[in-house]
């Protein structure tokens, strides 16, 4: 629809790789005609074939722009919803058997005696993110919505929203990031709930998405997402940071799994292979996990700055370019040195030093 493309171009010359608009411009408050469906928001970003939109409540819908058989203006600028405007949309949503929180970050639905202790678990989970990179010189950008936890009272009740949302949860799942809603959702299992490494692996996908390390639109390397989350599952990373010894900031799961992968089945020089495309996560995929955790976890540990600055280059792509392995190994590359074999060497003797 060039009518729809041109009026894109003329109002939306930035990129929302990191929530923020780039550029200078005002963003307007479209509602779009697509197929059937009527949809309120503003242009995240587009090409001549593919749109982005999100929503005020922070939803990420793509479409062709073939199929945008209508559109208009329907306010001069794009704002997202309040937290109070959240706050009684969710309430009205779920109603009267789940009470919202808010704290400064986040919009947390659950049930009344669970609603006060998530919410403070999520707005820890963001503050402990947040002193993590600001040691190491990360600025991250605030988040444009606030952000969405849904804590569902049973498994049942937790499966049946994530199928509504058109994703089916894996057996055992306690929990999942949306990416296209932008929630977390999970079920209460009481106590557990405060130390469950899924809860913050998956919390941790949401506040990286919405704070600049990663991108919601562009294409992220897998190892590089996963990585992330799993180093901050170990309660030692979250809570000390930079600070105690080493040993205490090792995710003992992950580790345990590593050790066993690199003494017994883990190729000889695999790691360019490992960066240049996903493969291993559909193959092994707790040998995925595993080496993407011991990857980010050395690389933070030896080469924080660098990790850093890579995080951001990554995140900071044109997202509609695609991103091909010999993109993934240059920019790899760029921020660590050329000579990858030095590269894996020293990870692979900076774990062998702690034995089993």
């Amino acid at each position: 629809m060039k009518q729809l493309v041109a009026l894109i171009s003329a109002c939306a010359l930035f990129l929302i790789t990191q929530g923020m608009i780039i550029g200078g411009e005002p963003i307007a408050l479209l509602e779009l005609r697509v197929g059937k469906d009527r949809i309120a928001g503003r242009i995240a970003a587009h090409d001549d074939q593919k749109c982005w939109l999100l929503t005020r409540e922070g939803r990420l819908a793509s479409f062709n722009t073939d199929d945008v058989t209508d559109f208009h203006e329907l306010e001069p600028r794009f704002r997202p919803l309040s937290s109070l405007d959240l706050r009684d949309q969710l309430q009205k949503d779920f109603g009267r058997n789940f009470e919202v929180k808010t704290t400064q970050h986040y919009v947390v639905v659950a049930t009344r005696s669970t609603a006060d202790r998530y919410a403070t678990l999520f707005e820890g989970l963001y503050r402990q993110f947040h002193a993590y990179f600001s040691t190491r010189g990360f600025r991250m950008t605030d988040p444009e919505f606030p952000l969405i936890a849904v804590v569902q009272p049973d498994q049942q009740a937790f499966v049946d929203y994530c199928v509504a949302e058109g994703i089916r949860p894996q057996p055992g799942l306690v929990g999942c990031y949306l990416p296209n809603s932008n929630r977390v959702v999970l079920y209460d299992r009481g106590s557990s709930a405060d130390v469950d490494g899924t809860i913050i692996h998956e919390a941790t996908h949401q506040v990286a998405f919405n704070t600049g390390v990663h991108s919601r639109i562009g294409q992220s390397p897998h190892w590089l997402v996963e990585g992330l989350a799993t180093l901050f599952e170990a309660e030692g990373v979250r809570k000390l940071g930079t600070k105690g010894d080493i040993q205490e900031r090792l995710n003992p799961e992950r580790f345990h799994w590593f050790q066993e992968y690199r003494q017994e089945r883990r190729p000889a020089k695999s790691l360019e292979a490992f960066l240049r495309e996903d493969g291993l996560f559909k193959k092994a995929p707790l040998d995925a996990y595993s080496q993407a955790w011991a990857l980010s976890f050395y690389l933070a540990e030896t080469r924080p700055v660098e990790f850093a600055k890579y995080l951001k280059s990554v995140a900071t792509r044109n997202p509609l370019e695609s991103y091909p392995a010999d993109a993934r190994i240059k920019d790899f590359r760029d921020a660590f040195g050329r000579d990858l074999e030095i590269i894996e060497n020293g990870m692979l003797r900076f774990f062998s030093r702690f034995g089993e």
